[in-house]
């Protein structure tokens, strides 16, 4: 079977193929790292994409991830429910079932879900509800709070792709959530604005109070100069200085929405070792925060 199965339309262009790993990482992952956000792509035969989409992905299988993982020394992963499934998630929760005690899940369902269903869901690994406001065919904002009452029971957690400036007009709506939220890709922050800026000081301020954990992930979504990303790091900086224990690592595998200057996976891997000076910080970033929030 092909990679693309198939033309594609012209509103969800072909992404690129992640790159195979050219070299061995520069410095050693601590043992049991996490990556806490990265998709699985199956056959369309077997899940089918949405038609509400705006990227059409490559075929990216568990097996090409799992041989990532070990090249790198990544212990264990997220799978996160990307958006060209909608709410069709069997594509994370069946690579997840391959190896649970490997994998956790972040999925998207409806806020009418049954209690039944989630305890399943919950069952299987995993741990919290996708809404990305980005994207075309999820769910929005404004399902949040119908969203996490449901959930809170189970102690999962709602994870938002939204820009840093939206996550400040609805600073309001998150103030009564009573689940953790988890902000991606940095909340795509403008690298030139610095530190200082009002939406970045506002993530600090939401970082300092305990309500929110933030992804360290997809450098190349948010960075305005590209690899090696430097823009970013009086940003990331600020943040380590701030709250290390609310921040994630993640690898965005296998980048999706990259349609040039495809990333090597490595060089990722090498940055979270820049960014994450010390051993004790690696160990934080990269193990002792997602086993508290995934793994407990």
């Amino acid at each position: 079977m092909s990679a693309t199965d198939g033309a594609e339309p012209a509103y969800a262009p072909l992404c690129l193929p992640p790159r195979a790993p050219a070299r061995a990482p520069d410095f050693a992952l601590p043992e049991g790292t996490c990556d806490c956000h990265m998709h699985i792509f199956g056959p369309r035969a077997d899940y089918p994409l949405a038609e509400a989409r705006n990227y059409t992905p490559q075929l990216c299988t568990l097996e090409t991830y799992l041989a990532m993982m070990a090249h790198t020394g990544i212990a264990r992963a997220v799978l996160v429910q990307p958006s060209v499934y909608g709410t069709d998630n069997r594509a994370q929760l069946d690579a997840m079932a391959r190896a649970p005690e490997r994998f956790r899940a972040v999925v998207v369902v409806a806020p009418e879900t049954g209690d039944a269903e989630l305890a399943a869901l919950h069952a299987q690994g995993v741990r919290g509800v996708r809404v990305n406001a980005r994207n075309p065919g999820g769910l929005k904002l404004e399902d949040v709070p119908r969203l996490a009452a449901r959930i809170a029971p189970l102690g999962w957690h709602i994870q938002l792709q939204t820009s840093l400036e939206r996550l400040a007009e609805l600073d309001d709506l998150f103030a009564a959530v009573p689940v953790p939220l988890v902000v991606d890709h940095f909340g795509l922050p403008d690298p030139r604005l610095g530190p200082s800026s009002a939406p970045f000081r506002n993530l600090l301020r939401l970082l300092e109070s305990g309500r929110l954990w933030l992804k360290l992930s997809a450098p190349y979504r948010a960075s305005r100069l590209g690899a090696p990303f430097d823009d970013l790091l009086p940003l990331v900086e600020a943040l380590v200085a701030a709250r290390p224990d609310r921040l994630l690592w993640a690898s965005d595998w296998p980048h999706s929405e990259l349609w040039d200057a495809m990333p090597d996976t490595t060089d990722l891997v090498d940055l979270a070792g820049r960014w994450l000076a010390t051993d004790a910080l690696r160990q934080q970033v990269l193990v002792d925060n997602p086993a508290r929030l995934y793994w407990a």
